[in-house]
């Protein structure tokens, strides 16, 4: 975890940098709409946008791994009282 937390410090870091040395106004144009702004700033929106978009799709993965583990626990339960339910079969006789 503390890994983890150095590196956003590190990231945080670049950044910053970054936007101290990209002060360049834009445009940002997407069909009808412009913006001006600076260069750090739409990249660093487009970073955020990135991430909130990775962030959604992994929430999706984890819900489906969720469900299938939910899933694979109730057959292994039921194959348990099957297995319980069932009388064990008798010892193999050695000739």
């Amino acid at each position: 975890m503390r890994v983890l937390l150095l590196l956003a410090l590190v990231l945080l870091a670049a950044v910053t940098i970054f936007a101290l040395n990209n002060t360049d106004p834009v445009t940002i144009r997407f069909l009808l709409w412009k913006q001006p702004t600076s260069l750090a700033l739409a990249m660093i929106a487009a970073a955020i946008a990135g991430a909130l978009i990775v962030y959604i799709a992994s929430l999706t993965a984890q819900q489906g791994l969720k469900n299938r583990l939910r899933a694979a626990e109730s057959r292994l339960a039921d194959m348990e009282r099957q297995r319980a339910a069932s009388p064990p079969p008798p010892p193999a006789s050695r000739v």
